[in-house]
């Protein structure tokens, strides 16, 4: 059901994933073909970069295809400006990534959720365990515990719908399951891909 590795499993992940070349190769920063252009104008616009600014190889990857990259970005900043508190939203998504086994999608969001959302590095290492952690608040748990049954049974049970709807009103608790598919979809992507690491992001062994 998850994918909970030891380090040997976490070596054989990321030379899975990671550990080879991408299988679609980045197009050219200098040289965008014009649809991948028109595109980059508007991501660029959309995440407050310069307009002839530096673009993330993962982006001109994406490029290969506009009209697709168009609609994950709009997703994704819906999902950024979220109902789900950015601390919860970046728990639910940590542990996502670990069950999926992405390491370009842990990397990210290890740094993102520690700079920018206020979770620790203790929380990091228990969004490996999951809902059984010792630790967590109930609602914390609460989170895990929904993400590992949106991927055991793509629904999430009574007891833990209750729980979250404690402190979630109707718009978060609509949001959480498809917050999940997304990133869920985002690492299937990624670790067919193989999104390449950058300097900064150690992939799965990221605390």
């Amino acid at each position: 059901m998850s994918f909970e590795p030891n380090e040997r499993d976490i070596a054989a992940r990321m030379a899975q994933t990671v550990g080879q070349a991408p299988r679609i190769a980045p197009l050219p920063e200098d040289n965008l073909p014009p649809e991948a252009e028109e595109a980059a104008v508007e991501i660029r616009a959309a995440f407050g970069m310069p307009e002839n600014g530096f673009m993330p190889e993962s982006f001109r990857q994406m490029l290969v295809h506009p009209e697709l990259f168009r609609g994950q970005m709009a997703i994704g900043i819906a999902l950024a400006a979220s109902a789900i508190p950015p601390r919860e939203r970046e728990l639910a998504i940590l542990r996502n990534a670990w069950i999926c086994g992405a390491p370009y999608e842990w990397g990210e969001h290890v740094d993102m959720g520690k700079k920018r959302c206020g979770v620790t590095t203790e929380e990091v290492e228990r969004c490996t365990v999951g809902s059984s952690a010792e630790g967590w608040s109930e609602h914390d748990r609460a989170i895990m515990k929904g993400v590992e049954e949106l991927h055991a049974d793509y629904a999430i049970s009574d007891e833990t719908w209750s729980t979250l709807a404690k402190t979630w009103n109707d718009k978060q608790m609509m949001e959480f399951p498809v917050l999940i598919g997304v990133y869920t979809t985002t690492a299937m992507q990624q670790n067919s891909v193989r999104f390449r690491l950058d300097g900064s992001n150690p992939g799965l062994t990221h605390r």
